[in-house]
């Protein structure tokens, strides 16, 4: 009875077990890089109160909803030009927070994106040269 003796080289073990370690570290970067961005993305706190963007709704209407002109910050009410600093400040805050906060989220997509592609790629490349090379 003949038994059937697989024997793989020291070298192509090797070698898959690097692909296959670079696809745990791409891993851990990947969820690493997305940890960093979520405890960043904790700090940017939005402003409830803050003054917002009023505009003429005739010149809206009339420029079928493309071009928003005359507009300034307002208060709570809407009807009311935020004219104190305090206001300014506020809406020009929440503004920019609302920027990184959305620049936060096309990080996070990126990153998801790229990390996933490498160790996704990492990993099906080690199985594709085990089974390619065992013997």
């Amino acid at each position: 009875m003949a038994t059937k003796n697989n024997k793989t080289s020291a070298r192509v073990m090797i070698n898959t077990g690097l692909f296959i370690l670079m696809a745990i570290a791409f891993a851990a970067m990947t969820f690493c890089g997305i940890n960093k961005l979520d405890m960043s993305r904790r700090n940017l706190v939005g402003i409830s109160d803050a003054p917002a963007l009023c505009y003429d709704e005739e010149l809206y209407k009339k420029n079928n909803g493309t071009v928003i002109q005359d507009t300034y910050p307002c208060v709570e009410n809407g009807t009311e030009e935020a004219t104190s600093q305090r206001d300014h400040t506020m809406f020009l805050y929440d503004k920019i927070n609302f920027t990184a906060t959305v620049n936060s989220q096309q990080n996070d997509i990126l990153l998801i994106t790229i990390g996933s592609m490498m160790t996704i790629a990492s990993f099906v490349g080690g199985i594709i040269y085990w089974n390619h090379n065992r013997k």
